[in-house]
This record gives structure tokens, sequence and C-alpha cells, in this order.
């Protein structure tokens, strides 16, 4: 059966002569272009497994329903697209989608083996319900940038975008979500950046595993409400460290709060200390800067693991003890000369050895004192590193 575009937009602005259920037409040759730019309708059109050799123009349309299931076209045009329910494009055959700035009253279905081998622009466009990519493939990226969906948005179980040319495959950034973001078995590959999740916000649930991610992501801005799904922390640490394009504070600390807010204190502080060691590798700090991070960071673990202090406040005595024993140069019983270099080296603790004396006129002698003068210097700054951690520790997690 063959039909002509200029008849369908005919019988269309003649709507009001249309069966309540719209204008109804499957497996259709659609001949000449169909433009139906600034048709205003409030019937559905359904137009399933039509083809059609020129673009296909719904630029500033109004329709109740718009059901293109199973179309085969070169492109299809929707700038300002308006439909009070649902937009079917489900097991489509397109170059492209050119859709910027549509009003979706419902969901919208480029799913069931929906194909574009070229670039998919949703950008801007605002869905009440889902945008559902399920099984779909997508060869030249796909772009949602600010685009405001109220259940969730699905690019999963077997959803693939590849391509995306200068730009990210899944360019998302400043996205919001009011229900659930799903990368749920979907695959997302690029040379350089496969997802763009920049300034995107999710208001419930984030399902983003990993191993479907071939390529880079840019997550600064990223937000969600609860634990992300469909990956462990420790995925998580290593995809930050490594994944990303470079260093960003926020992603981390937005991993931390979801922890956080979970009462996960132990994974809260694995992912702080993280953050520092990827500040530390990629971060922009000077030459000093990095110098002084690497020593915060093995001596009190940035101060989320006082404990650190400690052993090192250990190793310092033990050095003490060994440097007395050995030098020979101090005289007393043994259990004093322990007792002795406990007194010179620790500032908590204070035995007595009295009755040892040091030979300061022997080279050893002279070793022992500029060794354990060291040493106490050693002994107080761990000390002291260890009462700041502690004490900034329990204030954080106050």
């Amino acid at each position: 059966m063959e039909i002509k575009g200029d008849e369908i937009r005919r019988r269309m602005i003649e709507h009001d002569l249309l069966d309540p259920g719209g204008f109804v037409l499957a497996g259709a040759r659609i001949t000449g272009q169909l433009d139906l730019s600034d048709v205003v309708a409030k019937k559905p059109l359904v137009l399933r497994d039509c083809t059609t050799d020129q673009p296909v123009l719904l630029d500033r349309a109004q329709f109740s329903q718009l059901d293109l299931r199973g179309l085969t076209a070169p492109s299809v045009h929707a700038r300002g697209l308006s439909v009070e329910h649902n937009l079917s494009l489900s097991g489509a055959r397109l170059e492209t989608i050119d859709a910027l700035h549509m009003r979706i009253g419902g969901s919208v279905y480029l799913d069931d083996g929906f194909h574009a081998s070229g670039s998919v622009t949703l950008s801007g466009s605002q869905i009440s319900a889902v945008l559902s990519c399920v099984g779909a493939r997508f060869e030249d990226g796909l772009f949602v940038v600010d685009l405001r969906v109220g259940d969730g948005i699905f690019l999963s179980q077997g959803c693939h975008v590849s391509g995306g040319g200068r730009h990210a495959s899944v360019r998302m950034r400043g996205t919001r979500v009011d229900g659930q973001l799903v990368l749920r078995e979907g695959r997302f590959s690029s040379p350089e950046v496969a997802l763009d999740l920049r300034h995107v916000r999710v208001g419930k649930e984030l399902f983003l595993p990993f191993e479907g991610v071939e390529g880079k992501a840019q997550l600064e801005g990223l937000t969600y409400e609860s634990l992300a799904r469909d990956a462990t922390l420790d995925e998580w640490l290593s995809f930050l460290a490594t994944r990303t394009l470079r260093y960003s504070t926020q992603p981390w600390v937005q991993l931390a709060a979801a922890h956080q807010a979970a009462g996960h204190e132990r994974d809260v502080r694995r992912i702080r200390v993280a953050q520092q060691r990827d500040l530390r590798r990629r971060g922009q700090l000077s030459r000093w800067g990095r110098l002084w991070h690497l020593i915060r960071g093995v001596t009190v673990g940035h101060g989320y693991r006082p404990g650190l202090a400690l052993v090192w406040l250990a190793g310092v005595l033990a050095v003490s003890v060994g440097v007395v024993l050995i030098s020979g140069a101090v005289r007393c019983s043994t259990v004093e000369q322990v007792g002795y270099a406990l007194n010179v080296a620790t500032p908590l603790v204070k035995v007595d050895a009295a009755r040892c004396t040091v030979d300061a006129g022997a080279s050893a002698g002279q070793v022992v004192l500029a060794a354990t003068w060291l040493l106490q210097i050693l002994a107080w700054a761990f000390a002291t590193l260890f009462v700041a951690g502690f004490t900034g520790l329990v204030r954080r997690n106050a």
C-alpha cells in the first residue's frame, strides 16, 4: 500500500473529521515527504511499520499520541514537538533524530530493536514518565543534555551506544531524573569519553555497572540520593581513580555522602583516603604541597587513620631502645637501659632510669645523645599528629 505524505498531512489538519482513534496506518509506503510541521491535531497519529525515502518532519507539531513503531526513514526532525501521551519509535530504523525541546506528557520509547546509524538528539526536552532505550543501538551517540524526566531513564538490557564524535557517546550533562537512572546491562563505548554524566541529578536510585563502560567517564556534579547499585565500593574507588578524565573532588564527596547516609562509617574513611591518594596523583599540587600531602598520608592517613601515628611512635621507641642497647655507651643494667631509651624518646611515658649515665666523651655516647634528641622530636611529632588526627576524626563523626 502506498500513500502520499501530503495526504497524511491533509487528514491530520482536518482532524475533526477523524475517528476518535485518530489516523491509523500499518505497513504502508509513504511517497513524497511526510511534513507535519506545525500541525495541531489533538488526536493520535499511528504509522506502524511504514517506510519512506525522505526525512519525516514533525517540528512544532502537536498530537495526543504519536506511534511510529517500526518506521524506516532517513531521519526524524521533531524540534518543539508536543505529545500529550506517548511517543513511540520502538523498532524504528533511522539515520538520525533531531528532537530538541520536545514536550512529552507520557513516555518516549526508543527500544525493542530501535537502531540509529547516526546521532540521536533529545536535548532540552521534557518527558513526564520514562525514556526507554532498552535493547536499542545508537551508532553515533545519544545526546540528552538538560533533559527533564519524571520516572526514569533506561539505557539497559542490551542498549549499546557508541560513537559521539568529539562528544561522549552518551552525553547527559545537566539532565534531571526524578526517579531512576538505569544503565544495567548496557554497553557504552568510545575511544575517548563513553559517559558524560556531569551535573546529572538522580532523584532515586542509580544503577551503574562499570563493566559496560568502555572508555572514560565524566562524573563531576553527578548526584544521587541513595547508594549506587550494581557496583561494589572497590569498583567505585578504582573507577574514580583510573577511569575519570581528571581529578575532581565532587564525585568522591558524593560517594562518601551516600555511604555516610547509609551508616557505613568504615567505608567513608576508605573513600576519603582513596580520594586523597587520587588528589596526590592527579590533583594540581605544588611540589612541596605534594610532599606534605604524602607525609600526611603516610603518618595519619590524611586524618582518617590517626592510629598510623601510634605505629610510627612505636617505631621511634623501638629505634631508641635499639640505639641505646647497641651503642654500649649507656652505663646501667639492660632493663634500666630500656627505661633510659623510653625516657629520652617518648613524650608520654617516664620510667625510673636515674642510675644510667652516658659516656659523652666516647664517640658512641655522642651518637646516642644526638640520636635520642632527634628521636624525641619525632616522638613528639607523632604523638601530636595522633591527637590532632583523632580529635579531627571525632569532630567529623559527631
